[in-house]
């Protein structure tokens, strides 16, 4: 056992310990990051992840494991998850980030992180940055679906009906989530840019030229359709401090639901490298949302599971810029995310932070990057670069 703690609350309690991390990938030649699985039937798995810094479309890296994650090797062209981009030669799909989903008829869903018309630009980086290049004003949305053998079953492009955007850049990282009517529910993210008078600086310095925000879409025939729900606006708030009483670096984004234990559903997003995640419930089946109120924690791209004993995970984690990262879980002993207790950190390296997440053999998985992704190769003195699984078991007495 690695790591270990105990937490007490309301009358119940939970212990969280660290049983092994496993190295899935390894190198010294260059930085890797942004883990993202896929699992398969049986021992099958899929994962993509990057090579670089976050700079903007570092090569991507695809691989497949027949065994559980115990040994991987390089996924080939011909496998039907793979994707390569006709003109740029480029291999996808990215599944540390888009919409991923596991509905109840044993498929697979996705839908890319950029929508198609950004998709098509960006072969051309020369004229403007990534959310410049991707305003529009009725954004293509690409859905693919795959059974448990990752072979293809359907592909098509929606839009959103009566989205309330004249005109922004869109992006996705959210599970989707399969209700008990059929309906599917995920959240999207718009990205307005704003003019001039409205910039601000950050809590890094830099200068703010966009307002990030949330939105909940619905589909009620298998993700041909789709309309638009609710949306969360750090700026409708407050444009510096948004709900609650602390900063909001970037807006709410990264966003990821959850049914928790009572039936409710919560999102949780993401607010800045800095800044705490928020966090909003709904009672009615997604289709009213509270207002967003403040997790107390630090954090990006959610990870959320409901675990067979009633306790709510969400793994993430982050740090400063430049400096090593803190991966963690942190747990509900609710269930409903009604109080979050301190995060459990297992990882204090470098790294993205950035997580992809199983649960399997009676253990939480969360996958992660130990790497020098806020520095050049080295600087950080990391002996070598490694995607890592920890093996993460959470246990609470029967009350």
């Amino acid at each position: 056992m690695l790591r270990q703690a105990t937490y007490e609350r309301n009358g119940r309690s939970a212990s969280i310990s660290v049983e092994r991390i496993d190295t899935w990938f390894e190198t010294t030649d260059s930085v890797i990051n942004f883990p993202g699985l896929v699992e398969l039937e049986g021992d099958h798995m899929f994962l993509s992840y990057h090579h670089g810094r976050h700079g903007g479309h570092e090569p991507l890296e695809l691989a497949v494991s027949d065994d559980a994650g115990a040994t991987w090797r390089e996924a080939p062209d011909d496998h039907p998850m793979v994707y390569i981009h006709p003109d740029t030669g480029r291999k996808g799909i990215e599944f540390a980030s888009g919409v991923l989903g596991y509905p109840r008829d044993d498929s697979i869903v996705h839908i890319d992180h950029d929508t198609v018309e950004l998709s098509d630009r960006w072969k051309d980086r020369t004229s403007g940055s990534y959310h410049e290049m991707g305003q529009v004003e009725s954004p293509t949305f690409l859905w693919r679906r795959w059974s448990t053998a990752g072979e293809p079953l359907e592909k098509h492009t929606f839009k959103v009906r009566d989205l309330p955007f004249a005109r922004a850049s869109y992006q996705s990282y959210s599970s989707l989530i399969e209700l008990d009517n059929g309906d599917y529910l995920t959240a999207l993210e718009w990205v307005d840019l704003l003019p001039a008078d409205e910039w601000s600086t950050d809590t890094r310095g830099r200068i703010r030229k966009t307002r990030i925000g949330v939105f909940i879409v619905r589909s009620s025939d298998q993700g041909y359709t789709w309309d638009f729900v609710h949306k969360f606006d750090a700026g409708e708030v407050n444009p510096v401090y948004g709900p609650g009483d602390r900063t909001v670096d970037e807006g709410f984004d990264e966003a990821d639901l959850v049914v928790t234990a009572n039936g409710d559903i919560l999102c949780v997003m993401r607010t800045g490298s800095y800044s705490p995640m928020f966090q909003s419930r709904s009672t009615d089946g997604g289709h009213t949302w509270s207002e967003p109120t403040n997790t107390g924690w630090q954090a990006v791209k959610p990870r959320l599971t409901l675990l067979p004993n009633g306790i709510l995970a969400c793994a993430s984690g982050r740090g400063a810029y430049g400096h090593p990262q803190v991966t963690h879980v942190m747990l509900s002993l609710d269930g409903n995310g009604e109080h979050w207790e301190t995060p459990f950190a297992f990882h204090t390296r470098g790294g993205c932070s950035y997580t992809s997440k199983m649960y399997r053999d009676d253990r939480l998985h969360v996958i992660y990057s130990d790497s020098d992704f806020t520095r050049e190769l080295g600087t950080i003195g990391l002996p070598s670069q490694r995607i890592c699984r920890a093996v993460i078991d959470v246990q609470s007495p029967a009350t």
